[in-house]
């Protein structure tokens, strides 16, 4: 039950729509709750207090809530122009960060809040069987919200700025991964961890026909919360094997879940509540779309059409420090057991090769710019050289063997002997040549 409400407190925080309503509801209740303040008080003559008679009042709340509304519209145009670009120079996988901003949500929550909060006290101007009622420390809150509102729009435009610059977006993509890193894989790499992927376990337990659990729906995998597997199948099931990890793409026909015994169909509504699957990935729990959304900004940088190799050096750079920092971190194990009569539980874990494909994936298309290709075997042989200081000998193996593919393509596309003297001299120089 923790790990469904924290996925949905997760999917709507990176919303437009959620925390901008809360603030319309809130400024809403605000309105309604201080005129009915306003008719217990007499407020006449305190100096900071609105003055005025019943029509300046409404002149007042009407340039307010006209001024908001129509603020609040331009925001929203400077919004999705800010979306356009981010989809078309860096990535639409990217976008998702862009909806869980949170000065863009308080933005617009503040100024569409703000012109719902006059309204409502327009209305009660003048009322309650009193032509001459004049909310008098609404209409003062109310001034007081549109001075906030020119200050909020300033500190906008100049966030929105920064949005829009690729530094910004590539830095705070890994700093967002960096921070899961620390959370997903809280361990120092260890030569106790090798061996540990339930590979051997699973091949056991297929000796005997499983009962398999399909999704309800294709879409990519978000979160596998195991500890609901262990609460809600204990005594149930003895054996079960998650077949997905977060970032997975799954269809209708493709098993998440295999249970033992077979016969333990009574479990599949548990593990689909267990795992759950979107239209998109989230790094919550998916380490590796930090490294897709920085990957497919240098590929898109690296393309004909924009051709900009700063921007993917850039990029480069931030998923060696995200790899290095998977490099140093064991991998939690595959491998779940649960007390009081809960069930055994192997789950996929993403394997140390496929983070590397984030930067084979950027090689495949640096048509021979040498700048990129020695930023990319810079890359890994920082890998490598973590690897080392772990004794991590098979993660350091991988890392050598995409530097050899990378040296491969190289070798074939680099424009002249120059380039290619100097990539064979960062192969040699990163400990990068085969041993």
């Amino acid at each position: 039950m923790i790990d469904r409400a924290r996925s949905l407190r997760v999917n709507l925080s990176q919303s437009l729509g959620f925390l901008p309503g809360v603030i319309v509801t809130s400024f809403a209740a605000v309105g309604i709750a201080l005129v009915e303040v306003d008719k217990h008080l007499d407020l006449n003559g305190v100096a900071v207090i609105f003055a005025g008679d019943a029509a300046a009042g409404r002149t007042v709340l009407s340039v307010i809530a006209g001024s908001l509304i129509t603020v609040a519209g331009l925001t929203f145009s400077i919004t999705m122009v800010v979306l356009q670009l981010a989809s078309s120079q860096f990535s639409p996988r990217v976008l998702r960060t862009f909806f869980g901003d949170r000065v863009t949500q308080v933005t617009i929550g503040f100024y569409v809040g703000t012109f719902v909060y006059a309204l409502l006290v327009l209305r009660a101007v003048g009322s309650f069987s009193d032509a001459d009622f004049i909310p008098r420390l609404s209409i003062t809150l109310a001034s007081l919200l549109g001075i906030a509102a020119v200050v909020l729009l300033v500190v906008f435009l100049n966030h929105v700025s920064l949005m829009i610059q690729v530094s910004h977006v590539t830095a705070r993509i890994a700093h967002d991964t960096l921070a899961r890193v620390e959370v997903l894989y809280p361990e120092r790499y260890g030569e106790a961890v090798d061996g540990q992927d339930g590979a051997d376990l699973l091949a056991s337990w297929r000796s005997q026909p499983p009962g398999r659990v399909l999704p309800r729906r294709p879409g990519y995998v978000q979160r596998v919360g195991l500890d609901y597997v262990g609460e809600r199948l204990a005594e149930r099931t003895e054996r079960v094997a998650i077949l997905v990890c977060p970032g997975d793409f799954v269809s209708v026909d493709t098993p998440i879940a295999e249970t033992w015994p077979a016969g333990a169909d009574d479990c599949r509504g548990e593990l689909l509540d267990a795992v759950t699957i979107a239209s998109e990935r989230d790094l919550d729990q998916d380490v590796d779309f930090g490294l897709r959304q920085l990957a497919d900004t240098a590929l898109k940088a690296m393309s004909p059409g924009i051709a900009d190799p700063a921007t993917a050096v850039t990029c480069i750079g931030y998923l060696r420090a995200i790899l290095v920092r998977v490099t140093e971190r064991a991998s939690p194990s595959a491998v779940r057991s649960f007390s009081e009569g809960g069930p055994t539980v192997v789950v996929r874990r993403r394997r140390y090769t496929e983070y590397l494909e984030s930067v084979l994936q950027v090689n495949r298309y640096v048509a021979g710019d040498a700048w990129v290709i020695g930023e990319l075997l810079s890359a890994l042989g920082a890998c490598a050289q973590a690897a080392e200081r772990c004794g991590a000998s098979a993660r350091a193996g991988a890392v050598r063997e995409a530097a050899a593919t990378i040296a491969e393509q190289a070798g074939r596309e680099v424009k002249n002997d120059r380039d290619r003297r100097s990539v064979e001299g960062l192969m040699r120089a990163r400990g990068l040549s085969e041993r």
